[in-house]
């Protein structure tokens, strides 16, 4: 009878033969798939500012949907038909002031003048309602892009300038359904460390009082919009 060969341990792990399951290609290809420590924080930052644009963008869009308001209705605007409170609108250039009622669902509403305290005014006459709804669709724009928003009317400066306006409110803080645009930047834009560029034609240059003044004692006085930039920007 043969006698089993005995196993001693010589000092030495024997290995066992393995038949390989990939290829060298395979492994090459899997290995050039995977993120280098480079490449993931590459990708964080990347995910990272695109949120951070995203969040700019939706800023732009709830100060437009803020501004189409009536002032005298927990808004901003002042309203007489509505179009000057529907023509807000956002650029990357300042706003040109083109847009006129005619043509449009305003042009058919009635207005009249009555004497109020001595001094005459334009109102709406009788069963007449402003219409408020948002003409200008908000494009999307980049977080380095300067961006301007403006009343895009002929007449802009001179609503800004109305007693009834509550535009420099917003801008400043304070008035209206919420506390001010640093308000909103502060509650969307919640990284601290972004400087956007954000800019509001809420008054006119030179500004309203001095605009005011200035219509009344220069003749052919024509006030230009203003843009203040945020705060927070």
């Amino acid at each position: 009878m043969a006698r089993k060969k005995e196993r001693r341990w010589n000092g030495k792990r024997q290995g066992r033969k393995r038949t390989p399951t990939k290829s060298y290609k395979q492994l090459q290809a899997e290995l050039s798939k995977k993120e280098t420590p480079r490449q993931f924080m590459s990708n964080i930052e990347e995910d990272l500012y695109a949120e951070i644009e995203a969040d700019f963008n939706l800023l732009i869009q709830a100060t437009v949907s803020d501004l189409t308001s009536n002032a005298q209705d927990d808004g901003y605007s002042p309203v007489l038909t509505g179009f000057f409170a529907s023509n807000w609108k956002a650029n990357k250039s300042q706003i040109g002031r083109t847009e006129t009622p005619k043509g449009t669902k305003w042009e058919g509403i009635r207005k009249t003048t009555r004497t109020i305290g001595g001094k005459k005014q334009t109102v709406l006459a009788a069963g007449q309602k402003p219409i408020i709804e948002q003409r200008h669709a908000v494009p999307e724009f980049f977080l380095k892009d300067r961006v301007y928003i403006g009343n895009a009317v002929k007449y802009a400066p001179y609503a800004a300038m109305s007693p009834k306006s509550k535009l420099l409110n917003y801008v400043l803080g304070g008035g209206g359904a919420t506390a001010s645009l640093n308000q909103r930047l502060n509650e969307i834009m919640t990284d601290t460390k972004t400087k956007a560029d954000l800019r509001i034609g809420a008054g006119v240059f030179g500004g309203n009082e001095t605009a005011a003044l200035r219509r009344n004692a220069e003749p052919g006085y024509r006030p230009r919009t203003g843009y203040r930039k945020t705060q927070g920007s």
